[in-house]
């Protein structure tokens, strides 16, 4: 009787491994959908560089230059899938008005993204482009379109606005600067995703 309960228990362990073996590769093998990896939150900020102290100090004369304020756009996204290998937020900025108007527009690409609801990726204007373009202030717009395995997934704009705006202008290339490019670069894996290098 012992050997047939023993032997009973063997077959039920072994089916509950199979099953949870089938229904672990169906999660794998399950397509992502738009649904799957979401922009939850955009947001744009003036903001001071990090002061690393005693280096900032020792820059004498131009302590003012790194000192000046840039503008920091912000996204928040959500992942269901185990692992992303990499997850691109391509930024939108518009700038300027009338013939000074520009639209910037750079990408950040994030490796081994584990799921989760709190994920943070960011851009940054340097100082000069936001005086010339920004007279200092928050862009007039800013937006993300976050793409997976090279599919759009989910865009979002602040203000919040249901056009695509973004799509009305022709981008300029090379202000839009991800936090390895700043001197938010020593600190940003403390807040940001991992950065794919360029």
């Amino acid at each position: 009787m012992r050997t047939c309960t023993s032997l009973w228990n063997l077959v039920v362990a072994g089916v509950l491994a199979t099953v949870a073996s089938s229904v672990s590769l169906a999660q794998k093998d399950k397509p992502v959908g738009p649904g799957d990896l979401k922009v939850t939150a955009l947001s744009q900020k003036v903001v001071e560089p990090p002061n690393y102290g005693a280096f900032t100090e020792s820059l004498g004369s131009q302590t003012s230059a790194a000192t000046k304020r840039w503008l920091k756009v912000e996204a928040t996204f959500s992942t269901t899938p185990d692992w992303c290998d990499e997850v691109q937020l391509k930024y939108y900025v518009l700038m300027g008005k009338g013939p000074e108007r520009r639209l910037y527009v750079g990408e950040v690409t994030h490796v081994n993204v584990a799921r989760g609801q709190n994920h943070y990726s960011a851009v940054f204007i340097h100082p000069n482009t936001l005086a010339r373009f920004g007279s200092g202030q928050q862009a007039e717009g800013a937006a993300v379109v976050l793409s997976y395995q090279g599919r759009p997934m989910d865009s979002q704009s602040e203000p919040s606005s249901n056009k695509r705006w973004w799509e009305q202008f022709t981008p300029e290339t090379g202000s839009v600067l991800s936090p390895d490019q700043t001197p938010w670069s020593v600190i940003a894996y403390r807040r940001y995703e991992a950065i794919k290098p360029r």
